[in-house]
């Protein structure tokens, strides 16, 4: 079954927030950048804390839907970066210079960050922040040059037009988060992701910067 295309479909099948699922925010600084993990909690494991680690490192402006059912969270609750349009997150990207977006890719393999997004810049940064510390934690970044690319996405609604794509695959959350990735061990903060989320954090501080003097 084709999961929702939109939020409006979420809540006309029932489903209810604060119960079913979470949308949560901070939008502390949120004229620089904004974190976004549009597909947390169960939807896509993992994304969620990635992104909350590396913005509490920042005080960066954040802002999560999560989904909590006991099952079927992706194919209930996913919506397609393209057609998100839940009214908070739409409220905050038309606030802010650019957006990072924390995902999970459904590859299930080696370790690694897909990088996407429209902003050539702040992909080859963040390609080379978690390429920095790989000899520590194991997880690999790859240029995704065919992936975020779409005006629509989430990642390029900043009011940049241009924004950086992060799709952490199944090996690579399941090392952040050993063994498994569960909800369990989510609730755990490895080294590897403090690692991670530092080099994370210091490219996108770079990032700030090298937005405040593009034209918008």
């Amino acid at each position: 079954m084709a999961g929702p295309l939109s939020y409006q479909q979420i809540l006309q099948s029932g489903h209810v927030l604060g119960r079913d699922f979470r949308v949560a925010f901070g939008d502390s600084k949120v004229e620089r950048c904004l974190l976004v993990a549009p597909h947390g909690g169960g939807i896509e494991p993992g994304t969620s804390e990635i992104m909350r680690t590396v913005a509490e490192l920042g005080g960066w402006a954040w802002y999560e839907f999560a989904g909590f059912l006991r099952q079927g969270n992706k194919e209930a609750l996913h919506v397609p970066s393209t057609s998100f349009d839940e009214p908070t997150l739409t409220g905050l990207l038309a606030q802010t210079a650019f957006v990072v977006a924390f995902h999970g890719a459904s590859d299930s393999g080696d370790p690694v960050v897909h990088v996407g997004g429209r902003w050539k810049v702040g992909r080859r940064k963040l390609i080379d922040a978690i390429n920095g510390v790989s000899k520590e934690d194991g997880i690999t970044a790859e240029d995704a040059t065919l992936q975020g690319l779409d005006e629509s996405n989430i990642t390029n609604r900043g009011l940049l037009k241009e924004g950086v794509q992060l799709e952490f695959s199944r090996g690579a959350r399941n090392m952040l988060f050993p063994p498994d990735a569960s909800r369990e061990a989510r609730g755990r903060r490895s080294t590897q992701l403090r690692l991670l989320a530092s080099a994370i954090h210091e490219a996108i501080d770079q990032l700030t910067r090298i937005a405040a003097e593009q034209p918008r």
